[in-house]
């Protein structure tokens, strides 16, 4: 739900310190076109990219944010976690093309009394 999502990227913004994120932008003439904020893992080998954001009619916009910001910020990682891809077809795909070294299957867990 786009609504969950919205709430939790308008809190990770306001929370932005608190939770040690680090993150990046692309702006266009002044204009936000393209942001990505994550954090480190405590391990110090994995950073994790929670959002990353551009709008849709912007080519090429994701593309640049996550190459731009892992090629200029995140040098010291090992392994960059680009998360879930939700089973979008789309976003996995892309999500391949990066060619991941680890690729983990998600399972849900179900606690039944």
């Amino acid at each position: 739900d786009y609504s969950f999502e919205f709430e939790a990227v308008l809190s990770a913004f306001e929370h932005f310190d608190e939770l040690d994120f680090v993150g990046g932008l692309i702006r266009v003439n002044g204009e936000v076109i393209a942001y990505t904020l994550g954090e480190p893992q405590m391990s110090g080998h994995c950073f994790v990219s929670h959002f990353e954001k551009a709008p849709a009619d912007v080519i090429g916009a994701y593309a640049i944010i996550n190459q731009e910001f892992t090629k200029n910020c995140l040098m010291e990682y090992e392994y960059v976690n680009r998360e879930e891809d939700l089973g979008i077809e789309g976003l996995r795909k892309a999500k391949q093309s990066y060619h991941p070294e680890i690729w983990l299957e998600k399972c849900t867990a179900v606690y039944n009394d």
